[in-house]
């Protein structure tokens, strides 16, 4: 089942998803004539309240909705989502999460326009509900009515899973990872203070979220400009690698497709644009103009992905933790060729010698030697086959930096008692499956090849270099066994890179603050969703059930749940995108009747 689900979920999230968000936000752009840029000037105004009118309906002000909105998208994805991209995309996934964030913020003012529109306002409370469930059984009529019945249980399931039980794992996690911290003691915690805040509706939802989404993002923009000003030098380069690798995809994963995929998956992920899901929140807002609220929903992505991913990307990336350098050591074996031991053992044509007499390796952002030696290897005439021999213990992936300058190399891999396991060589033939090698085909230039090996219990295995033609010459170092690093693990060791002992510090913390005001957010999602579907009833028992699944997140191994709420999540896409593209003529015209008021004086300032 769980095979299934998470073939399901990389269906969902490569082509229906990607394909129905990048189109459609293009399409909103280009109908409205680029509504992103023409009015941010007016979206700034709302922000500050100079149009706010508090006998208008509603129960937040333009500012807490936004607030509300980016509580639930600035969180794990522009901290450890941004890490995945670039783990397995590279570093071009970054521009294309700059493409579908500034693309997306049309998509995210249609929704959320819409949201305001078609909400449902309480004449006895003052109660306001909306979302996509609203416009589209409002909107589209009865046909569409069981796609609004799909999107509200989608998202009440999504809540529980993504919006929930997954933040709060993470949060326990890596509170017990650097503080060892109790897990359960960390759920108690989050659950107390979600209650605390759930309990009271959206309106302390957002005057909650009104005070810690700005105040993270300060801090959390704040540390990250610091490292770029202090690295200014670098700035450069970095952008260089992102532009380059965006058109040629020369990630690990390999390829101009997976860099365009994960940068729009990545992206998606961090500001919900067409999902839906903010639009929910934003129809809380005071105002009897919904098209205000648009407005000022569509700054979201570019404060989540824009700005804050942006953040993320440049530590990663000015760290030099991306391609096969997100592959650290683990301290188990390394071997640079600095100490005498080091140098010993080498036969015939394999020789340690000094860096300065070896092409130099130092690249952009990274540096592929370790201190002054390097091990080289040079022979013109090949009367036998010199080898080099590691004996290294067996951790599954080894990394070591080479240089080609001219010829192929082939290394066998031998277990203990030197049964061969496989081999593979600089033109990437393999006698078998159980070892593979990304990285290995680089032509005088330095890189870093990654070796693993599979299916094998030998406490030992030895690593064999050996030459295949005349006229090789290769230069190598930091052969060593690694680990690959990911998500947060591989955010807080780039803020560590700059600051020593920091990163743990600050990321913890980070992801602490983010997950609790996601977790809030998602909750009046679902509760929403919950009273679209069956009224006020089970509303209590809603958030009960919600802040008890807070507890159980934070000691439970979450995987399957994750990969169907990420499955919910994606669904949510197409029916939301449906009406979207039904309803923006709607849109199109209610932007133009308002400017046209405002351009008029009839809408005059409030304050």
């Amino acid at each position: 089942m769980e095979n299934l689900i998470i073939s399901f979920v990389g269906f969902i999230w490569n082509w229906p998803v990607t394909l129905l968000c990048l189109l459609g936000c293009i399409y909103f752009s280009f109908n409205l004539r680029f509504v992103q840029i023409t009015t941010f000037s007016h979206a700034i105004d709302l922000l500050r309240g100079k149009f706010d009118d508090p006998k208008e309906k509603g129960q937040i002000t333009h500012f807490q909705a936004l607030s509300a909105a980016l509580s639930a998208t600035i969180g794990l994805g522009n901290i450890s989502g941004v890490a995945i991209a670039i783990a397995l995309g590279g570093p071009g996934t970054v521009f294309w999460m700059w493409v579908i964030g500034f693309f997306g913020m049309a998509t995210k003012y249609v929704e959320c326009s819409l949201g305001t529109h078609y909400r449902e306002i309480n004449p006895k409370t003052g109660e306001v509900h909306g979302g996509p469930m609203y416009y589209i059984s409002k909107a589209l009529g009865k046909k569409f009515k069981p796609l609004s019945y799909f999107y509200a249980i989608a998202i009440c399931l999504a809540a529980f899973g993504a919006g929930c039980m997954f933040q709060s794992n993470q949060a326990a996690q890596a509170l017990q990872e650097y503080y060892n911290i109790p897990t359960l003691l960390t759920g108690s915690v989050l659950f107390f203070l979600s209650f605390c805040v759930i309990i009271g509706g959206i309106k302390r939802i957002g005057q909650v979220a009104s005070k810690i989404v700005p105040s993270m993002c300060f801090i959390y923009i704040g540390c990250s400009l610091l490292i770029c000003l202090l690295n200014i030098n670098l700035i450069p380069a970095a952008l260089k690698i992102i532009l380059t690798d965006a058109f040629t995809g020369t990630a690990v994963a390999g390829g101009f497709v997976p860099v365009l995929f994960w940068g729009i998956r990545r992206a998606i992920f961090s500001n919900e644009a067409g999902l839906g899901s903010a639009a929910i929140a934003h129809a809380a807002v005071k105002t009897n103009y919904p098209i205000r609220e648009g407005i000022v929903a569509s700054l979201g992505p570019l404060i989540d992905t824009i700005v804050v991913c942006t953040a993320t990307a440049m530590v990663i990336i000015l760290s030099g933790n991306f391609g096969t350098q997100i592959y650290h050591s683990t301290d188990t074996y390394t071997n640079s060729f600095e100490t005498q031991q080091d140098q010993q053992n080498y036969i015939l044509d394999w020789n340690v010698i000094s860096k300065e007499n070896a092409p130099n390796a130092k690249q952009d952002l990274i540096d592929f030697t370790d201190g002054n030696y390097v091990l080289h290897y040079k022979k013109s005439t090949l009367q036998k086959q010199p080898t080099s021999i590691f004996n290294i213990p067996n951790e599954q992936e080894f990394k070591f930096s080479y240089f080609k300058q001219s010829g192929h190399m082939q290394i066998n891999v031998y277990d203990s008692s030197r049964n061969l396991i496989g081999s593979v060589d600089s033109q990437s033939k393999f006698n078998t499956e159980s070892i593979s090698i990304k990285k290995f085909d680089a032509s005088k230039n330095w890189e870093s090849a990654i070796l693993s090996v599979k299916d094998t219990e030998s406490k030992n295995l030895i690593i064999q270099f050996t030459p295949l033609e005349n006229d090789t010459e290769w230069y190598f170092d930091n052969l060593s066994t690694v680990k690959k690093l990911n998500g947060i693990a591989l955010t807080t060791r780039s803020f560590d890179h700059f600051f020593k002992g920091f990163g743990s510090i600050f990321i913890t913390f980070s992801v602490l603050f983010f997950a609790f005001s996601t977790m809030i957010t998602w909750s009046y999602y679902g509760e929403t969703a919950l009273y679209f579907l069956f009224g006020s009833k089970p509303i209590m028992a809603y958030k009960i059930l919600f802040v008890t699944f807070i507890l159980i997140g934070s000691v439970q191994s979450l995987d399957m749940i994750i990969h169907f709420s990420d499955a919910m999540i994606g669904l949510l896409v197409i029916p939301n995108m449906i009406a979207l593209v039904f309803l923006s003529k709607e849109v199109k015209q209610w932007t133009i009747d308002y400017f046209k008021q405002l351009k008029s004086g009839k809408i005059k300032a409030f304050k």
